[in-house]
């Protein structure tokens, strides 16, 4: 195991970590780093919104390319900086490694979580490989294949190749039919020289390409109080009756699971849904063992990657084009790194230790627009808002005068984000053996990131808006007076009209028909306001030292004889936790300096090897206090556009448990327990009431402590278990996997507690069990493998990536993880 940059015994590194061999996930039917989520304690990942990896329920929930994911994920000691390269089949997986908790020596960069370490098998001296095919239910198919091909006699290379696709399994009311469809596949060359017996190089080479159909959700109504429901009396395309208002929340409800039924969604007609993404990565590592003691280790990262344009939120959550948001435009991410690594050993093998230098620069950009289409409101309700009074409807169906436009901002708002970081850090660790029982780590890592960021915003152009609106219908007036102002927005009226006519003709839906999406691009057709855009820049600097220091304890092997134990060792860990701070769009406000995120663990630990090395326990307990946690809200500019940002808290802790238990009970069996339960709390999170911000343009703070951490479950739990029983014909391996995790809070804003606290289902999700099982045959010569498996065997809904937003929007969207799959691989090994 490498998780302190050297081969050492995992139960004499103190730290929880979780190790798992290329056999161990063919043997579970691991095939993407997501699967791990079921078996692994404290690991968390939503694949189906942007990737979001979370462990002891720290994660990055937006994949926006300001903002830094909290788990570090590195692929041959590559640092992968954007979780939108992380989340990589398994295939040609030599051994991974989930380190647990924050590693901000060694590791470093954004590693506030933990960090996943994925080792590829390396190119041999023999020419060997195998080939992989396999198929299930929904069109899966899947082709894998690898092959040790060497050249020469210190040289050898190695490629493996991997494809899958299947059609999905949400179908779709619309016109895509079905949705969370995946088509793509990934090559890869490796080459080592060894170029004198003290020196070798090792070169990657990793291109992949994916396309598919984003997932479908579902959508309810959370508040009635909701501003965009009825917190502010609006009335959207749809709504002839000026005293109710219910188009938006129909438009919700429409695409309810209970409307739609089983695993089935509505978004419209044409949903920016069709997601590509592709990405080119090479890496190079030069080994010299200097001598017995001495090695240098050289790591050289590139990579460059494209994601196309896709809708990132449908924010209504029906088929109805009332507030949604997308990405753009091409987003593009080039990055490299390089570090250099010295290990040694001294005073008779009793320190050991590792030091370097690390270097890594990106330059990522965005675009992303928000929609707030068309609205409307009754002039008296109107009235009661420019007095600062909470709007009520109008009691009659006809109302008095309708005022239809943009009157919660820009209808569409494009914000062009493009960032250059640089990162420097120098880090040092040391582990002594005080004596034979005892060894003394410390270890310190200093950081230093430069943030460079360029923010274009361009909203509306309203003279277009206003021409093309009365020259479809002269009945739309602007409405002007001598110092009246947008009572929400607090800027010019410039977008609002009164419509000489009545509510019962429907005048939004008149209004945004005009700019439907006619050309099938999924964005509807308002011109933005090119010649006017507003440009923001910032430069920030954030750094940080990381210390670490852990005292580990072995029970010398005579002091265990006569006993139960063949290994025991105890550890106690302080480590610190450092990821950088960002500047923060904030619509036409332009940019905001969010603070970097720093964290404190402290760790006990004890793990144990049992019955003759038949049995081993890990068991970890934790306390991780938190500064200046990052944290994705909701908030409004000072235009009335609404707008999810990042905030800090200032203080927020977490407290927990975690075991790992495996048994081989008698020859051939396998038998693993874990759990997991992480207390997760805010001490300190003050948010803004987003209600009188809209309504009476006031600053009123809200205390969200106590508030659950968002998108983790605190509770998770696997067991499993498999036998080989071998036969005249070969070898039979029955296993089954049981998981189960708890309850999940979903919210984003304020007043999402609120109404989870009522009921779980109003913004979160109930716990789930899993079943999985497999069956696999392998000949008595091992080189033939045939696998059937079935994952989820009850066919269990389960939301597994969602957000639910209570104070404005007041929609709850809700993603589905996979139903009941069952298909086969068949494998030769040559």
């Amino acid at each position: 195991m490498t998780a302190r940059k050297r081969e050492e015994n995992i139960q004499e590194t103190p730290l929880a970590v979780t190790a798992l061999s290329g056999d161990d996930l063919r043997e579970a039917g691991i095939d993407n780093v997501a699967d791990l989520s079921k078996s692994v304690p404290s690991l968390q990942i939503n694949k189906g919104q942007g990737n979001q990896i979370y462990i002891r329920g720290i994660g990055e929930r937006t994949g926006f390319v300001r903002v830094d994911p909290t788990v570090g994920v590195y692929l041959d000691g590559l640092f992968l900086p954007r979780a939108d390269g992380q989340l990589l089949d398994t295939v040609d997986v030599e051994n991974l490694q989930i380190l647990r908790g924050p590693q901000g020596t060694l590791f470093g960069k954004n590693t506030t979580g933990g960090a996943l370490m994925l080792s590829l098998a390396k190119p041999q001296d023999e020419f060997s490989g195998y080939i992989e095919a396999g198929a299930g239910n929904y069109g899966a198919q899947k082709l894998r294949a690898s092959a040790n091909i060497p050249v020469a006699e210190n040289f050898y290379t190695r490629l493996a190749f991997n494809t899958s696709r299947n059609d999905g399994y949400m179908k779709d009311g619309g016109k895509i039919g079905r949705t969370n469809a995946e088509d793509g596949y990934a090559a890869l060359l490796q080459t080592r020289w060894d170029f004198s017996q003290q020196a070798s190089l090792d070169n990657l080479l990793f291109i992949g390409e994916s396309n598919g159909v984003m997932t479908n959700t579902n959508c309810n109504i959370t508040r009635s109080d909701a501003l965009f429901v009825d917190g502010l009396a609006l009335l959207w395309a749809g709504d002839r009756d000026a005293s109710q208002g219910r188009a938006y929340r129909e438009n919700c409800e429409s695409n309810s699971r209970e409307q739609q039924g089983d695993l089935r969604a509505d978004k419209g007609e044409n949903p920016m849904l069709d997601h590509g993404f592709e990405s080119i990565l090479f890496g190079s590592t030069l080994s010299w063992d200097i001598n017995e003691s001495y090695s240098l280790k050289a790591i050289l990262g590139l990579r460059n990657a494209r994601e196309s344009p896709i809708q990132s939120a449908d924010n209504d959550g029906g088929p109805a084009e009332y507030n949604e948001a997308y990405f753009t435009d091409d987003s593009i991410r080039r990055s490299y790194s390089l570090e250099l690594q010295l290990n040694g050993s001294a005073f008779s093998d009793r320190l050991h230790f590792t030091t370097g230098l690390f270097f890594a620069e990106e330059n990522n950009n965005e675009t992303f627009t928000l929609l707030t289409n068309l609205v409307g409101i009754d002039l008296s309700s109107l009235t009661q808002l420019a007095t600062g009074q909470d709007p009520t409807r109008p009691m009659s169906a006809a109302g008095t005068v309708p005022i239809v436009g943009a009157l919660t901002g820009n209808p569409l708002l494009k914000s062009d984000f493009e960032l250059d970081n640089r990162t420097y850090a120098a880090f040092f660790q040391a582990s002594y053996d005080l004596s034979r029982s005892l060894q003394l780590t410390l270890g310190a890592r200093y950081t230093e990131e430069t943030r460079k960021s360029d923010l274009l915003v361009t909203g509306t152009d309203f003279d277009d808006l206003t021409a093309r609106l009365q020259a479809a219908d002269p009945r739309f007036i602007p409405l002007s007076a001598p110092g009246l102002l947008n009572p929400i927005t607090g800027g010019q009226t410039d977008g609002l009209f009164t419509f000489l006519g009545s509510w019962l003709e429907d005048p939004v839906g008149i209004a945004t028909n005009v700019f439907r999406d006619r050309n099938g691009d999924g964005l509807v057709d308002y011109k933005f306001d090119d010649a006017n855009p507003t440009s923001y820049q910032a430069d920030e600097t954030f750094s940080k030292l990381t210390p670490t220091v852990s005292l580990g304890y072995f029970f010398d092997e005579s002091a265990l004889e006569g006993t139960l134990f063949d290994n025991v060792s105890l550890y106690a860990t302080y480590s610190e936790g450092f990821k950088s701070g960002f500047s923060e769009p904030r619509g036409v406000d332009g940019l905001a300096r969010i603070e970097p995120e720093e964290v404190a663990n402290t760790e006990f630990g004890i793990k144990m090897d049992l019955f003759d090395n038949r049995m081993r326990f890990n068991l970890a307990a934790y306390e991780m206090d938190y500064k200046n946690m990052q944290l994705v809200t909701v908030s409004q500019d000072s235009d009335g556009n609404l707008i999810v940002v990042f905030t800090n808290a200032g203080r927020s802790a977490i407290q927990g448990a975690e075991f790992e238990l495996s048994w081989l009970p008698f020859p051939g069996a396998l038998l693993s327990l874990n759990y997991s339960n992480n207390n997760y709390y805010y001490k300190e999170f003050n948010d803004t009431d987003l209600k009188e911000l809209a309504v009476r343009n006031s600053r009123v703070g809200v205390d969200r402590s106590n508030e659950p951490f968002p998108a983790a479950p605190e509770e998770s739990a696997s067991l499993g278990f498999q036998a080989s029983i071998p036969s005249p014909v070969g070898i039979f391996t029955p296993r089954i996997d049981i998981s189960y995790k708890g309850d999940v809070f979903f919210g984003l804003d304020g007043t999402s507690a609120e109404v989870y606290a009522l009921d779980n289902d109003n913004a979160g999700a109930d716990g789930y069990v899993l079943i999985d099982v497999r069956l696999s045959w392998q000949n008595e010569d091992g080189d033939y493998r045939i696998s059937a498996y079935a994952t989820n065997l009850t066919d269990e809904r389960f939301i597994n990536a969602t957000v639910a937003v209570t104070d404005s929007i007041g929609t709850f969207n809700q993603s589905y993880g996979d139903p009941r799959l069952i298909g086969a691989d068949i494998t030769w090994t040559f």
